[in-house]
């Protein structure tokens, strides 16, 4: 691992969990690359936590500390017009008797010990039963569906109204839906899925990056086991291992808490069953996320021949990864063959 990678993971190692990093003195050049290379992985502001907490001697100075204070500045005030405009989103659903769920960034940004650092793009909500509803409520009855939301834009802010949780073209997207929608009566006083759910939730879109993108944010991974961390109390690992082998995500699972236990958490090693796993993989994906080297999209303008072969080989440069994703290899070739015909 290169020093700037493992100077960053230091930092954002204090930062997670409060303390004051360890770090020998750095040249201005050094800092400089550490900066740049946490902004590249979207957590330029968590590092900045930890670098706040260093002797003022041995913080960075110039030119990149005032880049750095800017970026946080920038974070956190978005993080705070985020919070507003959905304070007023639950206001009028309490008023008209609409519950809605909340999911994704803003539930996970609580858990940091600055929530304010993590950087949110956008809002994501669930109105059960109420899609269109929603719409409504957020302003654009007419707003078309992507996917699996649409997208409504409030006061600068992108709204994501959703009306499913997962993308349902993959059986295991699908098993994990069901789980879902079958746990909302368990959801949080606060509007927030149940842990287990939430869990299943967290996981299959974390895995999307994988099956649909080839891409895994370094965040994502430090939201994953900062989740874990947060709900130890809550969530047994033998019951989690066996819901996962009922959807068929357990390696997924392993693999993900490995990796997250290895680059930012260090107690959350109960949800590990390290004999499942090769540790070659670990190493390539660790690589992968850090030094982003992802397999880029076919292009869209390459004929349907060229396009099924530039597919299939980039398929074959990362068929290790198969060995952690939910979907058999008949239902992947049909999802690969959806996308070109």
């Amino acid at each position: 691992m290169e020093q700037t990678t493992e100077l960053m993971l230091q930092l954002l190692r204090a930062s997670l969990n409060g303390s004051t990093p360890n770090l020998p003195p750095l040249p201005y050049s050094e800092w400089e690359r550490i900066y740049w290379l946490s902004r590249k992985h979207g957590v330029v502001t968590m590092v900045f936590d930890a670098i706040e907490r260093l002797p003022e001697e041995e913080k960075p100075h110039g030119d990149i500390a005032l880049s750095w204070e800017l970026s946080a500045e920038r974070t956190r005030y978005h993080f705070a017009h985020q919070a507003r405009v959905l304070e007023a989103i639950k206001k009028k659903a309490s008023e008209i008797g609409i519950p809605l769920i909340l999911i994704k960034g803003m539930t996970l940004a609580k858990l940091y010990p600055r929530p304010d650092s993590r950087a949110c793009g956008d809002i994501d909500i669930y109105f059960p039963n109420n899609y269109q509803k929603g719409n409504q409520l957020l302003g654009n009855p007419e707003a078309g569906l992507d996917g699996k939301h649409a997208e409504v834009v409030i006061d600068g802010v992108t709204v994501e109204n959703h009306l499913h949780f997962l993308d349902l073209n993959y059986r295991s997207q699908r098993k994990a839906e069901q789980y879902i929608i079958g746990s909302l009566h368990q959801a949080t006083p606060d509007g927030e899925l149940c842990p287990m759910a939430n869990m299943v939730y967290l996981l299959m879109h974390t895995v999307c990056h994988l099956t649909a993108k080839y891409k895994l944010p370094l965040r994502n991974v430090i939201d994953w086991g900062i989740f874990l961390r947060a709900h130890q109390s809550q969530l047994d690992p033998a019951e989690c291992h066996r819901l996962m082998r009922k959807i068929n995500m357990e390696p997924a699972f392993n693999a993900l808490t490995y990796l997250a236990s290895e680059l930012v958490v260090t107690d959350i090693s109960q949800y590990i069953q390290k004999e499942k796993l090769r540790m070659e993989d670990m190493t390539k994906l660790r690589d992968m996320i850090l030094d982003q080297s992802f397999v880029p999209p076919v292009p869209k303008e390459f004929k349907r021949l060229k396009r099924i072969i530039a597919r299939y080989k980039r398929n074959r440069q990362r068929r290790w990864l198969y060995r952690y994703l939910p979907s058999s290899a008949i239902e992947r070739i049909w999802n690969n063959l959806s996308h070109i015909i």
